[in-house]
């Protein structure tokens, strides 16, 4: 370990909808995710124009993992200064899995499960599980340290929407190129450069969350996607169309940001939509919701030990402005927050040396956005 550095205890991350590998929690409104080479390197030189579209990065911690006795783990992590060179061809040590594990569900309803479930929706129990069942002894892995966008909202709901029309990277096998071709095809993918991956919604009457995993998503065609669209809005109650405009704001102008990124193919990677299923006092009435507005910088402290700051191991990110000081965010996320994710497979000229350059913006991440701008501003006429 790094001279002895306190280690910090992670915990359950409840509030993952997609996803390969399991996502744990740091106590400070952070959570980490395996490192991938290629994904670390992007948010290490994340470009500018983004940077108010991506979660907030802070650096590079290491994991130990032990299997206990009750088929289970713990899990602890320590700071990593610097790590350099990965290689590229480094995958997840602990990749979980997760073909036909949580899709159980054959209609069109989804999982539904308690708001207060500690152990957290189904995704995330079933990627638990299955790291479980693979973890035979000690192991540590590289994790990125991200911020976690569900920590302000009482209760998240999450749209989690693979876009473009193309989800393999360069670096595909053929039979990988294949498979994914297919699911395009076969999906919403193709025709609509959008399809769902994974979503969470709550039921503010009953309290209750309701889940739909990626499989839900492959089955849909053009027009039940546009329905899944809309139940991500249903309360139990009405629809939540006080967050349309500023979500359709915020996609417009995400859009105008990738049409300005000439060489960038956003290959696999995902949108993220989440707002918040318990409405403030100024939308219901009543004494005000305390809500979070602590700014991810300032988060990224609380509840960590002295000596990983103290001592120069947590990564310094203060070239970042906090949120709440940067006059252009200020529009941002009041109701709604809208974020790119997954960048495992991204490309841009100049990345790691990758052979082949693209020209001009990604059209079929455009295609994707543009579907979305128009389901979410004609929803309602």
């Amino acid at each position: 370990m790094e001279g002895d550095c306190e280690v910090v205890q992670l915990g359950t991350f409840g509030h993952q909808v997609g996803g390969h590998s399991v996502i744990l929690k740091l106590p400070n409104q952070t959570i980490c995710k395996p490192l991938l080479p290629r994904e670390h390197f992007f948010y290490e030189s994340v470009a500018q124009e983004l940077k108010n579209y991506t979660p907030e990065y802070y650096g590079v911690i290491r994991v130990c993992f032990q299997p206990t006795v009750d088929a289970k783990f713990t899990s602890v992590a320590y700071p990593k200064a610097t790590i350099a060179n990965p290689d590229p061809e480094t995958k997840s040590m602990l990749s979980c899995s997760t073909k036909k594990s949580v899709h159980t569900e054959k209609d069109q309803e989804g999982i539904v499960f308690k708001s207060d479930d500690s152990s957290g929706n189904p995704w995330s129990v079933n990627c638990l599980n299955v790291m479980s069942s693979k973890l035979t002894e000690y192991v540590e892995q590289d994790y990125i340290v991200l911020e976690d966008l569900t920590a302000r909202y009482h209760s998240p709901c999450i749209l989690d929407l693979k876009v473009g029309t193309r989800q393999h990277g360069d670096d595909a096998s053929e039979e990988k190129k294949i498979m994914h071709t297919k699911m395009c095809t076969d999906s919403t993918s193709s025709s609509l450069g959008v399809r769902l991956c994974g979503a969470q919604m709550f039921n503010a009457a009953t309290s209750e969350y309701i889940f739909r995993d990626k499989y839900y998503g492959r089955q849909l065609d053009e027009a039940r996607f546009h329905g899944a669209l809309k139940d991500f809005l249903y309360d139990g109650s009405s629809y939540r169309t006080d967050i349309l405009p500023e979500l359709v704001d915020t996609l417009k102008q995400l859009r105008e940001v990738i049409k300005s990124l000439s060489s960038y193919r956003l290959f696999s990677g995902s949108l993220m939509i989440i707002y918040d299923g318990q409405k403030t006092s100024s939308e219901v009435g009543g004494a005000p919701l305390p809500r979070d507005t602590t700014s991810p910088q300032d988060a990224s402290m609380k509840g960590m030990p002295a000596s990983w700051t103290t001592r120069g191991l947590w990564p310094n990110r203060s070239s970042r402005s906090p949120w709440h000081t940067r006059p252009e965010l200020l529009k941002f996320r009041q109701k709604v927050d809208v974020r790119l994710i997954d960048f495992a497979h991204t490309t841009h000229a100049g990345f790691v040396h990758d052979p082949i350059r693209y020209e001009g913006p990604d059209e079929g991440y455009i295609t994707g956005l543009t579907t979305l701008i128009s389901a979410f501003e004609n929803m309602f006429k």
